[in-house]
């Protein structure tokens, strides 16, 4: 299982050249004719408007970036939903710009299995218990274009830091039990002699002494950013968003604020 370390650090990193691609703004320029809208630009400049946001996100790690160290592994929204939850304060100094920091958990638990890491031997799986979450704070910017007056679509970015929580177990099965042999056979990594009438482990079969926390996972990480979405404005002070993106791990959810 060492690594996840990898799995856990590559989510960022391999965001990092997008975001800044994303995040740097493309130039523009205005032309103004007259004193007149040199003094509406001032005007707008100078206006502050805030949102303050609850959110809740559906959350992946997909399976094909676990692929790339892992010939077995558990999945995520596999008999268990991963979902994150967060609050986002946003203040727009321009029309079409906004600055925001968020804070959010998210739950990246999984289920139990064996976990093969790619070239080891089926015998040298792990019966790993993957309990994590992940408590973060981003700072972002967003660019929007204002097609109604209750709608605009958007795109951003943004970078921050994440506290891993929780612990990644590993259990070794029994030196020369059925269900050590039996891995990766007929029935996969799910032998029906590796676990009891109940469905868990059998203590005969998987080791409960050679407990290992995995202490390779890194107590914080990067967090890299990358949203696109729809603004809905409800009213005078009420704002929805729809949204999707890249946030060390994929998302899909929604928002439901006030703004003043």
């Amino acid at each position: 299982m060492r690594a996840w370390n990898r799995v856990v650090m590559s989510a960022a990193v391999t965001a990092v050249l997008a975001a800044v691609m994303v995040a740097t703004p493309s130039d523009a320029s205005a032309q103004y004719v007259d004193r007149d809208d040199e003094v509406r630009f001032d005007e707008e400049f100078d206006k502050n408007e805030y949102l303050v946001a609850p959110r809740m996100r559906a959350i992946v790690v997909p399976d094909f970036m676990l692929d790339i160290w892992y010939d077995e592994h558990a999945s995520h929204w596999d008999g268990q939903a991963n979902m994150a939850y967060g609050l986002e304060f946003v203040w727009r100094k321009v029309d079409a710009f906004e600055m925001s920091t968020a804070i959010e958990y998210a739950d990246l638990s999984m289920p139990s299995g064996f976990w093969k890491e790619s070239g080891d031997n089926p015998a040298e799986a792990d019966f790993t218990e993957v309990d994590m979450q992940l408590l973060s704070a981003v700072v972002s910017g967003y660019w929007y274009w204002d097609v109604q007056e209750w709608f605009a679509p958007y795109v951003g970015g943004g970078v921050g830091a994440g506290i891993v929580l929780g612990d990644i177990v590993r259990y070794d099965p029994v030196d020369g039990s059925t269900c050590q042999g039996e891995l990766g056979g007929a029935n996969g990594y799910a032998p029906n002699s590796c676990f009891g009438d109940d469905g868990q482990p059998d203590p005969s079969q998987i080791d409960q002494n050679s407990r290992k926390v995995e202490d390779d996972v890194p107590a914080v990480i990067p967090m890299i950013n990358l949203t696109g979405g729809m603004r809905f404005n409800i009213g005078k002070y009420g704002v929805a968003k729809l949204e999707v993106g890249f946030y060390d791990y994929f998302f899909a959810g929604a928002s439901l604020g006030a703004q003043w």
